[in-house]
């Protein structure tokens, strides 16, 4: 699990995460005004001679932009850059951004705005680099901008997405680099109660609309914010602020003393009462909503689902095409699956029991680290890392683990959380891919040195960082010698297993949220694949997929669209394809749509089959 927390507490995605998890692209359209500077019908090589003045104008553009979001609140900004001096951003006021609709629809005039400039360029006078930036802002703002159709469909108070459970988390993380920082964040927490006055509010309006949550996600939520206000003394926004204040250098005791008092008093007088509105809000609204199944089932649901796909995932796909997509695959790898158990009968009794209790998370990381350079191309020798573990009051409402992104500036900030109370010996392994090497951490890493606009690192897109750690957490399974010491074939049923349960939410999500399925049907589809389980198992999977629709899909299409990627690179390279030239290719264009890859994938084949 990724955790971005880019524009955290701003409009749009009050947190952006991306967690651990539990074919081609649209066609183009060949018609363009010709006075708009699109790229759709440009050979994205970029072999043509650039214009300079042009160039120069591109990067001030994208400078601009760079420096105008990640100081429209405070907390994108500390996130974002470690030394905001050397960027040129010098004051500022301490903000968390707003949520109310008029904000709301002033980023999306500004986006508009950005919209209209971009296209002003002369796309084919920019250099090839430039260019592939000017294609992933244009598909990042004419994606974002769809969002505008669909006012109060987003819910920030989800069970695994939610800002309740989010919000501890960064402020635990909030690095204190300056003294600066530590006034800074006192500031912030006292304008946490009104930006989450304005959260409460928005869920009401969507009350008001009959877009509430199942009264099970309501409760999963409640419990969640219970939990958090219910550790006092211990409380991870004390805790930590507190460690963070004692390693901090060059305050006196009484300074300190000071600081501890004075966050302690801010979380106890101002934070807890804030949550215990949102209890409260959420225990008011419980029940009234006017539809218990999917998304598809409001008025607009089937377009907003749609635009998920694209904003969230990044795909290029129907739903339609998804659905015939994930059904050919599990059917493959079900059947791969029961001819590994056919003439190998003894890896039922082998798997289930493998575990990584002897296996410090650093020492896996390592062994991680050596057995990718095959397949992968390298990073800098000097990354650095910390693992840490959730606070035991968050460990209900966080994801099994994640990784949080550093600032852009200073590398040295990774992150791997670890979720002790569901990660477990027999998933460590998988789960430090997905989050470390070759996952978030190494992707992450990977992307400072070839993405040289700081612009492109603050696009988000779910889809292929998720898709990302999913991919080669399941070619990780290849390279852990605990399982492939026993049986190659052992490891890939591993591999298998966690493919085919993804997809099965996945293809749940779709059913559920676009196609309407009920909880019988679905629970119908599960009993396939698991056997029959009991209701309260099937209630809380059918209105976890209600309360947060293509939440799989980010993971799983996002994965589906890499193999689809790789399948047809193989396919047209032949004997020359190569996977780590594969995979450097994947990781040198950086996030953004799958639509755009699938672009730039066919001239990559090119050279590839040219050289």
């Amino acid at each position: 699990m990724k955790k971005r927390l880019t524009r955290l507490l701003a409009l749009l995605l009050a947190v952006v995460l991306m967690l651990s998890s539990c074919a081609s692209g649209a066609e183009k359209n060949t018609t363009q005004s010709s006075s708009e500077n699109t790229s759709e019908n440009s050979d994205p090589s970029g072999s043509q001679a650039y214009d300079e003045s042009e160039h120069k104008k591109f990067l001030d553009f994208t400078k601009r932009q760079f420096l105008d979001s990640v100081a429209s609140d405070t907390v994108n900004l500390h996130y974002t850059l470690a030394d905001p001096k050397a960027y040129g951003i010098t004051d500022y006021e301490v903000s968390l951004g707003s949520l109310n609709k008029e904000s709301i629809e002033k980023n999306y005039q500004d986006m508009q705005a950005v919209l209209s400039e971009l296209t002003s360029f002369n796309y084919a006078a920019l250099p090839a680099e430039d260019q592939l930036t000017y294609d992933v802002l244009k598909d990042y703002l004419k994606t974002s901008i769809e969002g505008k159709n669909f006012p109060y469909y987003e819910d920030y108070l989800t069970p695994i997405m939610g800002l309740h459970g989010n919000l501890p988390t960064v402020m635990a993380e909030y690095t204190f680099r300056t003294e600066r920082d530590i006034e800074d964040y006192l500031k912030l927490l006292e304008l946490i109660p009104p930006y989450l006055d304005e959260v409460i509010s928005y869920e009401k309006t969507r009350a008001k609309k009959g877009m509430v949550m199942p009264a099970s996600s309501i409760d999963e939520v409640v419990s969640a914010c219970q939990d958090f206000i219910g550790s006092t003394e211990d409380n991870v926004m004390i805790s930590t602020f507190n460690d963070r204040i004692d390693s901090f250098e060059g305050l006196s005791d009484s300074q300190k003393t000071k600081y501890k008092e004075q966050n302690a008093a801010t979380v106890s007088s101002q934070i807890f009462p804030a949550y215990e509105k949102i209890i409260l809000c959420l225990k008011e609204i419980k029940g009234t909503g006017s539809n218990l199944q999917g998304i598809c089932y409001y008025p607009e649901g089937k377009k907003y689902y749609s635009y998920l796909l694209k904003s969230l995932v990044g795909s290029g796909h129907t739903p339609e095409e998804l659905v015939s997509l994930i059904e050919e695959r599990l059917d493959t790898q079900m059947t791969t699956m029961f001819l590994l158990l056919s003439k190998s009968p003894e890896l039922s009794e082998s798997f289930g029991n493998y575990t990584e209790e002897n296996r410090t998370p650093e020492e896996i990381l390592d062994t991680l680290k050596e057995k990718i350079s095959e397949d992968y191309p390298a990073l800098p020798a000097d990354v650095q890392y910390q693992i840490k573990y959730v606070h035991k009051s968050m460990e209900a409402s966080l994801s099994p683990a994640f990784y949080m992104i550093p600032p852009i500036d200073d590398l040295k900030e990774n992150t791997i959380y670890i979720n002790k109370s569901s990660t477990n010996g027999g998933s460590l392994f998988s789960t430090l891919a997905h989050e470390g090497y070759p996952g978030h951490l190494y992707q992450t890493v990977y992307a400072s040195t070839v993405l040289t606009d700081p612009l492109r690192h603050i696009l988000n897109y779910q889809g292929y960082s998720e898709g990302w750690g999913l991919y080669v957490e399941h070619e990780s399974y290849a390279l852990n010698d605990a399982l492939t010491s026993e049986s190659e074939d052992l490891a890939t049923l591993y591999s298998l297993n966690s493919s085919v349960s993804l997809g099965v939410h996945a293809m749940l999500d779709l059913k559920i949220n676009y196609e309407g399925w009920n909880q019988e049907q679905a629970g119908e589809f599960i009993e396939t694949y698991f056997g029959k389980q009991d209701s309260s198992t099937l209630e809380t999977i059918y209105n976890t997929i209600v309360s947060e629709p293509a939440y799989y899909l980010k993971y799983y299409v996002g994965y589906l669209e890499i193999l689809l990627l790789r399948e047809k690179a193989e396919a047209r390279l032949e004997s020359q394809f190569n996977l780590k030239e594969f995979h450097k290719f994947l990781l040198d264009i950086g996030p953004c749509s799958f639509t755009t890859i699938d672009d730039y994938m066919e001239k990559w084949m090119e050279d590839q089959l040219a050289s």
